[in-house]
């Protein structure tokens, strides 16, 4: 039997994609992830005018694996580009280790170069999947490590059957994060807005001019990008707002989630003004008190290592996890500049950048 690569269309084959997609992500299994609501939220819901690009392989009648796309725009030096961001790379697992995925990823990368793409970028967590990738052409550029702040331990010692430590873990932990406590000055207004509140913000998009342009390489984040960043079907964020002189200052994303069975609020973009830099301390007071009102164990937040610096991650009671992501690109367009695009300092990357959580 042939293998057949072909641009994927949902609606021959939608019900397929599903079916390879709980095989593939097991661990997604009951959760709003695996439905058909989801998947058309994702591809055929962002705002620009190709939705996704989207790709199966085949043998026989059987989709075998799958390819998919979303045209990201970033700002780089001054220039804007569109990323692939690829999202939901997926092989049969009785199918894996006969050079599917190698194909898929030529036939993939190859049409989204004719379409205009100028690099793609993905964040795989798991080893494994890299060695394909590095075939197809595409580079490792960076580590993007998950960093945490607990609050308790009761899950994450749970896991381990020692459930029994939680007691003292958590006085430690209460300790720690009292000679953390921040003063948040009178002459910041901080407020935890929802996703619908936040959308009627009259002031974000210069809030996001004024910070965008100090950074080199910038995922362009308009109101309209972020509305449908946050719109999942069955997901609920929080967006912390700082104010100073009635100017927005500094916004915050998070979402509540569980993380290796751990109860967590993940930080999914953290954005500051050079001239607010005051305001960090202040917003992971504000962090910490919401992962309180949540019920949460512990603040979580994947970024490069120079972003985490810049955000006071450390001094502010986060530690490195063992659990880390990857930054791979592949460069599809010459004109591309590696000086701008390789180095792990010019960005500011977060879950926001991705598709998870």
């Amino acid at each position: 039997m042939s293998i057949s690569l072909f641009p994927f269309d949902h609606r021959a084959s939608l019900a397929a994609q599903r079916k390879l997609f709980r095989l593939c992500f097991p661990e997604n299994e009951g959760s709003p992830i695996v439905t058909d609501d989801h998947y058309f939220w994702k591809f055929h819901s962002f705002p620009s005018e190709t939705n996704s690009f989207e790709y199966g392989l085949s043998e026989g009648s059987e989709l075998l694996g799958y390819y998919a796309a979303i045209p990201y725009r970033y700002k780089m030096g001054g220039t804007e580009y569109t990323a692939g961001m690829v999202c939901d790379v997926m092989t049969h697992p009785e199918a894996r280790g006969k050079g599917l995925f190698t194909k898929i990823g030529f036939f993939a990368t190859d049409d989204l170069q004719k379409s205009g793409i100028h690099f793609t970028t993905g964040y795989p967590i798991r080893p494994e999947v890299i060695p394909g990738h590095i075939k197809v052409g595409w580079k490792i550029l960076f580590d993007l490590p998950m960093y945490m702040r607990f609050l308790k331990s009761n899950a994450s010692l749970a896991e381990k059957k020692l459930g029994w430590l939680a007691p003292l873990a958590n006085t430690a932990f209460a300790g720690y994060n009292l000679l953390l406590t921040k003063r948040i000055s009178s002459h910041a207004t901080i407020n935890t807005l929802t996703r619908e509140q936040f959308l009627e913000l009259p002031d974000y998009e210069s809030f996001f001019k004024t910070w965008s342009a100090a950074r080199v390489n910038v995922l362009l984040k308009s109101k309209i990008f972020l509305s449908w960043r946050t719109g999942a079907p069955g997901t609920t964020y929080q967006f912390t707002t700082v104010r100073k002189n009635n100017q927005l200052s500094a916004l915050v994303i998070t979402r509540k989630t569980i993380l290796q069975n751990v109860p967590c609020l993940a930080v999914l973009d953290w954005m500051v003004l050079p001239d607010a830099e005051e305001c960090q301390g202040a917003l992971h007071q504000t962090l910490y008190n919401l992962s309180k009102k949540l019920g949460v164990e512990a603040l979580v937040t994947m970024m490069n290592p120079s972003y985490a610096r810049e955000t006071q991650l450390f001094s502010n009671g986060f530690i490195r996890s063992p659990f880390k992501f990857s930054l791979i690109v592949k460069k599809l367009d010459p004109h591309v500049e590696d000086e701008k695009l390789q180095p792990e300092k010019n960005w500011s990357l977060m879950w926001v950048d991705s598709d998870d959580l």
